[in-house]
C-alpha cells in the first residue's frame, strides 16, 4: 500500500465533488459517503511486515502478527492502574486494533541461544467483515487458535408438535461446519442422552455441560435454548387464510470449557415463517432464528479471537502445595515479566494450598508453559504438570 496514493485519491474525490456544481445536495452527500467509504476500506486494509521473537517458532510468528498489525494500522496506548492495600502500580502498554487476514513467512532463523526470529508479510485490516467473508482468513485464524473443537447442547421446546426436536442444534452445527469449525460428531453427543449430566446441561447447568464437553474432547461449548410456537392462522384483513404462522425464539452463549470464560452471548434471536403446514412453519421459523444466532456468535468469536491474536490471551495457572509466602512470591515473579510475553498477572485466590493466577500473555498457553518451565522465582522450585487450552496446572516442589 502507498499512503501518498491514498491521499491523492482523497484529494481527487474532494476535487470531483467540488467541481460538479449541478449535483443536488442529497446526491452529493450520498456520493461522498460511498466514495469515502470505499477509500476507508482501502486505507484500512493493507500489507505490512512484522518481526517477532520467541522461544518457539510459533511464538515468534504470534509476535510477528501483532507487530504487523501495529505497523500497518497503528496502536493506541492503554493504561491500567492497580491499587492494593500496600501498593500502587500503573501499567501502560500499546494495544493493536486490527486483524490478520493471511500471512507469509519472509525469513526465519534460530539463534545459538535457541531464540527464534521470524519476519512475516501479512494482510491486515480493521474491517471485521473482511475476515468473516474471507474463507482463507477464517481458516488462518482457526489454525492460530489450535482449531478448537466445538460441541452443541441446545434444549429445544417444540410447542407445535409437542415432541422432542433438535432443529436449532442441527442448523447451528451445519453453519459452524460449513465455516470450517471443528465440530464434535452428533452421534457422540446423542450417546450421552439420558445421563444426569446431560439432562442438567440441557436445563442450563454450565458445570454439567462443561463436564460433557470435556469428556468428548471439546474445548468450546455452545449452550442454548429454543422455543417453537404457533401464531395461529394468518389473516388477510378480516379473512382467515389456510396458512399458519410459525414463531421461534432462541438464545445461546459460547463458553471455553477449561477456563469457564464466556466467549460470546446472544440473549435473543427470533424467527417467523408462514406455511400451509403448521409444523413446517415452526421448523422454518426456528431454522431462521438459529441462523441469526449462529451468525452473531460466529462474528463475536472471530472478533474476540482476532483481537487476542493481535494482543494477548488470558491464561489461568493453578498451583498446588502453595502457602501464603510462596503465593505472594509467585505473584511478584509473574508481575516482573521474567518470562517473555507476560504483560500482566493477577493473584486470584489461595484456598487450602491451591493458588490460582490469571496471566495476560502474548502468545499461546503452550509457550507460556515452556517459559515457566525454564525459570522460577528465587528460593522456589515448581513444575508444570498439565495443560488444557488456556489453563495450566503445576505444583511447588518442596
Amino acid at each position: 500500500m502507498h499512503p501518498e496514493r491514498d491521499i491523492d485519491n482523497l484529494l481527487c474525490i474532494h476535487a470531483s465533488l467540488q467541481k460538479d456544481t449541478h449535483m443536488v445536495k442529497i446526491g452529493k452527500l450520498k456520493l461522498a459517503l460511498l466514495l469515502f467509504a470505499a477509500c476507508g476500506q482501502i486505507l484500512l486494509s493493507q500489507t505490512a511486515n512484522g518481526t517477532g521473537y520467541g522461544q518457539t517458532k510459533d511464538a515468534a510468528i504470534d509476535q510477528a502478527k501483532r507487530d504487523a498489525v501495529e505497523v500497518g494500522l497503528g496502536a493506541f496506548i492503554s493504561s491500567e492502574t492497580e491499587v492494593t492495600a500496600t501498593s500502587f502500580s500503573d501499567n501502560i502498554y500499546s494495544k493493536a486494533q486490527g486483524f490478520v487476514k493471511t500471512f507469509n513467512i519472509i525469513s526465519e532463523s534460530q539463534g545459538p541461544d535457541g531464540l527464534w526470529e521470524v519476519t512475516i508479510e501479512a494482510q491486515v485490516t480493521q474491517i471485521l467483515d473482511q475476515v468473516m467473508q474471507d474463507e482463507m482468513a477464517l481458516q488462518t485464524l482457526l489454525t492460530s487458535m489450535n482449531r478448537p473443537s466445538i460441541i452443541f447442547l441446545v434444549n429445544e421446546d417444540n410447542l407445535i408438535d409437542q415432541t422432542a426436536s433438535d432443529f436449532a442444534e442441527t442448523q447451528l452445527l451445519k453453519m459452524f461446519y460449513d465455516k470450517g469449525f471443528d465440530v464434535v460428531d452428533r452421534q457422540l453427543v446423542a450417546a450421552m442422552k439420558g445421563e444426569p449430566d446431560y439432562n442438567q446441561a440441557l436445563s442450563g447447568n454450565v458445570a454439567a455441560a462443561a463436564k460433557i464437553a470435556s469428556q468428548l474432547g471439546a474445548e468450546v461449548l455452545v449452550l442454548g435454548s429454543a422455543k417453537i410456537s404457533s401464531g395461529g392462522k394468518v389473516k388477510f384483513g378480516k379473512r382467515e387464510s389456510n396458512m399458519f404462522s410459525g414463531q421461534a425464539d432462541i438464545n445461546g452463549k459460547i463458553i471455553r470449557v477449561d477456563t469457564g470464560e464466556i466467549l460470546a452471548v446472544v440473549p435473543q434471536a427470533r424467527g417467523k415463517k408462514v406455511h400451509i403446514s403448521e409444523s413446517t412453519a415452526g421448523t422454518n421459523a426456528v431454522n431462521e432464528a438459529a441462523a441469526v444466532l449462529g451468525s452473531d456468535i460466529i462474528r463475536q468469536l472471530i472478533e474476540k479471537w482476532s483481537t487476542q491474536q493481535s494482543n494477548f490471551i488470558k491464561v489461568f495457572l493453578v498451583l498446588k502445595n502453595v502457602d501464603f509466602g510462596s503465593y505472594m512470591a509467585f505473584e511478584s515473579f509473574l508481575k516482573a515479566q521474567t518470562v517473555p510475553g507476560i504483560r500482566n498477572a493477577y493473584a486470584k485466590s489461595l484456598d487450602d494450598g491451591v493458588a490460582e493466577f490469571e496471566i495476560e500473555f502474548e502468545g499461546k498457553a503452550v509457550n507460556l508453559a515452556m517459559g515457566l518451565s525454564q525459570t522460577s522465582p528465587d528460593g522456589l522450585s515448581f513444575k508444570i504438570t498439565g495443560m488444557t487450552g488456556n489453563r495450566l496446572t503445576g505444583e511447588i516442589v518442596q
